[in-house]
């Protein structure tokens, strides 16, 4: 007799992942005002600045890696990841810390066997998904085991 593999299947939301990547660019502006303020040396600040700009720019493009690539989610019940690229699963990947799901929205982070992180915004549609409420019962589950 086989058993059913608990798991559950999102699809990231377009308009979620484009306020993400707003946020992060958003996030990096007033950061570049803050740091432009501060009472340091013009040099310091130009520096400063500079190094922002940069890691929140790599942060901003890999995660904008990350959603060309990421078409669907699997998660598994023991928190096995699988993605969906170009139309097929078969890429495994793990969860990684930073990861959270509340009632209506989860921030999922994930790296692939290949070593690319995935950061996903997700939200609940409906309490009626049955999707959403999987995730929500695998990640208690996940939540318990730890």
């Amino acid at each position: 007799m086989s058993s059913h593999t608990y798991s559950t299947e999102l699809t990231p939301d377009p308009i979620l992942r484009r306020i993400v990547l707003l946020a992060g660019v958003v996030t990096t502006v007033l950061g570049i005002m803050i740091i432009l303020t501060l009472p340091v040396q013009a040099a310091w600040r130009a520096v400063a600045a500079a190094l922002w700009l940069a890691q929140n720019a790599r942060g901003l493009h890999l995660i904008a890696q990350g959603n060309k690539r990421c078409q669907r989610i699997r998660i598994a019940h023991n928190g096995e990841v699988d993605i969906m690229i170009a139309g097929k699963f078969g890429t495994s990947a793990r969860l990684v810390a930073g990861s959270i799901v509340m009632h209506g929205f989860a921030w999922l982070r994930f790296e692939s066997e290949d070593g690319q992180r995935f950061a996903e915004l997700l939200r609940g549609r409906s309490p009626q998904n049955k999707d959403w409420r999987r995730l929500q019962v695998i990640w208690r589950h996940l939540g318990a085991g730890s």
